[in-house]
């Protein structure tokens, strides 16, 4: 796999809707009391008002995990796989390779997300732009053995346990970690069919498991305030917590006092452009393989152009 900007698009194959299992029941706690594996939560508006039970509001979770001890550095999993294909999860400790999430409590099948593909690669193509200035690769294809976290997208928060509201959850380590290999979750049956909505979750539930904690800054995608434009990270610092200040961390832990988004995955992940040699998991850097584009976009076959723009209509063309 070539370490690129664009979306490394196959033709989107969606599974039809199931029935949902009955699966142990897995609580939210109350923050400062949950035990390992165990969850903490809070509400908040995502997306159109009407679209989310009547009432626009959501609860997203973080499960708490024993600190991952990954040390300062860079992440290995510096690929995002996006996978809205529908998969069989295994529990155990995270490996995205092989399946393996710490969220289930026992074999689960997620359902795919039964949308449009219009609204997919909208929906793609917007996490791209999100995690643009960083040296990680957005991908719907899947890695196999290479370190990467990958983003299930589909599915109802039922399928783990966890409550119908829930409509995102990631793993979270005690001392703001990296947890490589992480799988995270978007549950669609829980949010708005809205590619915008969507997209500022997964965003901030991957950057959850590259050990970013929610902040008190309305325009970043890793609060749980109020905005009426479209969230990206934000190069400032900013306090930490939901809708009241507290220090950074999980569960009444502290590993920072505050955060800046981009200055913490520019420091886990690397600018774009900023990296030499091998990438994650043995995949060549970018630079190697491909010429510069528009805005520091590349493609993959060497041409010039924003590979979004370019990987998305190539989609469009398979789909017809």
């Amino acid at each position: 796999m070539e370490r690129s900007f664009g979306l490394a698009f196959t033709t989107l194959t969606i599974f039809a809707p199931l029935a949902h299992a009955s699966h142990p029941h897995q609580a939210i706690q109350p923050e400062g009391t949950a035990r390992p594996l165990e969850f903490v939560a809070a509400s908040r508006r995502v997306g159109p008002v009407t679209d989310v039970a009547g009432s626009g509001h959501a609860l997203f979770a973080r499960q708490v995990l024993p600190a991952q001890a990954t040390g300062p550095g860079r992440a290995q999993s510096r690929i995002i796989y996006l996978n809205p294909d529908g998969v069989i999860l295994y529990p155990g400790d995270n490996d995205s390779a092989r399946d393996i999430s710490s969220v289930v409590a026992e074999p689960t099948l997620i359902a795919g997300w039964d949308t449009d593909y219009d609204t997919w690669a909208e929906t793609a193509r917007c996490v791209a732009e999100l995690y643009a200035p960083f040296d990680v690769t957005v991908t719907d294809e899947d890695p196999g053995d290479a370190p990467h976290i990958e983003a299930v997208i589909g599915g109802s928060p039922a399928d783990v346990g966890l409550p119908d509201n829930v409509a995102g959850v990631s793993p979270f380590a005690a001392d703001c970690s990296i947890i490589e290999r992480s799988i995270v979750f978007a549950f669609t049956d829980a949010l708005p069919d809205d590619p915008r909505a969507v997209c500022e979750v997964l965003a901030q539930e991957i950057a959850h498991s590259f050990g970013l904690d929610h902040e008190r800054l309305a325009s970043d995608p890793m609060t749980y305030l109020d905005y009426d434009g479209e969230r990206t990270f934000q190069d400032q610092m900013a306090t930490c917590g939901e809708f009241s200040d507290r220090k950074c961390g999980i569960n009444g832990t502290t590993c920072r006092q505050r955060q800046n988004s981009v200055a913490l995955l520019r420091e886990r992940l690397g600018p774009r452009g900023g990296g030499a040699g091998e990438g994650a998991g043995g995949v060549p850097d970018r630079n190697d393989t491909a010429e510069q584009g528009t805005g520091g976009c590349t493609v993959a076959d060497g041409s010039t152009g924003c590979a979004m723009a370019l990987a998305l209509l190539g989609l469009r063309r398979r789909r017809r």
